[in-house]
């Protein structure tokens, strides 16, 4: 009896046109016995497919999908339809769609070039964050041009979450924990202030009994969770979490950058990424004006009870 086989063709292109994995076509209409069929069909197992074979097989590799957000153009670059970054357009220049889809032939690039996605990295630069590609500068994230599309209200978290996002869609590396390379303002010890007594600070109720510089971030989980002294957390309390201040000690804050300052009382302890001195949370981040950049650098000041 005669047999025949066909395969079908699949061509398919991302929305920027790169090609995806197709298969050829073939047809066969020679007659087979049971035991040649067989035979063929042992032979012709195929392979399991790597994950980065599945990921790149998949049709459509990015997408881009215009929409508005508060009232300005904006673009958000999907890769195998998971959400990446939002491009949003200045008042003036409507220009998302373009910056988007640049972006996105550049990703489908790196898939074609199958680059070692653990090469994926961000790092600080001036006031943004930059993920780059073998030290290369893919795009810059500075939370209001460029964000994450479900934004955490953190720049920096922000950036280390689109980053481990990209690396895990086109190698499934290991996430990242850190941001490398950002600045920190010189770091001085606690100075312990010189018997001469001074006024008392403004708005403090107490003098200031030591000072420190560094880098300050902010958190902002939901309220009611536990902070490290039981108490539930109040993201719009005047709260700070730090590593070795005893709880319940008050601490005015001096955003460097823009002169604002705000008294916290420490009941949590952190924060635990490299280069931060103090947690603030969300109430205090913005009293000092710091929520866009997510850091700030900031002056210490113990105060008296």
């Amino acid at each position: 009896m005669k047999q025949t086989q066909l395969w079908s063709v699949v061509v398919s292109t991302t929305v920027l046109g790169l090609p995806s994995v197709g298969r050829a076509a073939t047809t066969n209409e020679n007659s087979t016995t049971p035991d040649e069929a067989a035979s063929s069909d042992a032979v012709n197992v195929k392979k399991p497919q790597s994950i980065r074979e599945k990921l790149i097989s998949r049709e459509m590799v990015t997408q881009i999908h215009p929409h508005n957000l508060a009232g300005r153009q904006a673009t958000t670059l999907y890769i195998r339809n998971i959400p990446f970054l939002t491009f949003v357009s200045q008042a003036d220049i409507s220009n998302s769609d373009e910056r988007a889809s640049a972006i996105a032939t550049k990703i489908n690039q790196l898939i074609t070039d199958k680059v070692d996605a653990s090469q994926i990295t961000v790092s600080w630069k001036a006031a943004s964050y930059i993920i780059k590609v073998n030290g290369k500068e893919l795009v810059e994230i500075d939370g209001d041009t460029t964000r994450l599309p479900d934004t955490t209200n953190n720049l920096s978290q922000d950036a280390l979450q689109a980053t481990n996002r990209l690396r895990r869609l086109i190698d499934v590396a290991y996430a990242l924990n850190q941001i490398d390379n950002i600045p920190l303002p010189p770091q001085e010890p606690i100075k312990q202030p010189q018997q001469v007594k001074k006024p008392p600070q403004q708005n403090t109720g107490g003098e200031v009994q030591a000072t420190s510089k560094g880098m300050a971030s902010y958190y902002s989980y939901e309220g009611g969770n536990r902070t490290a002294t039981g108490e539930r957390f109040n993201p719009q309390g005047l709260t700070a979490a730090h590593r070795s201040l005893p709880f319940g000690t008050r601490v005015r804050v001096t955003n460097t950058g823009n002169g604002r300052s705000v008294v916290v009382r420490i009941n949590d302890r952190g924060p635990f990424i490299r280069g931060r001195v103090i947690d603030l949370s969300l109430g205090a981040a913005k009293e000092l004006g710091m929520i866009s950049s997510g850091v700030a650098a900031v002056k210490i000041e113990i105060l008296s009870n």
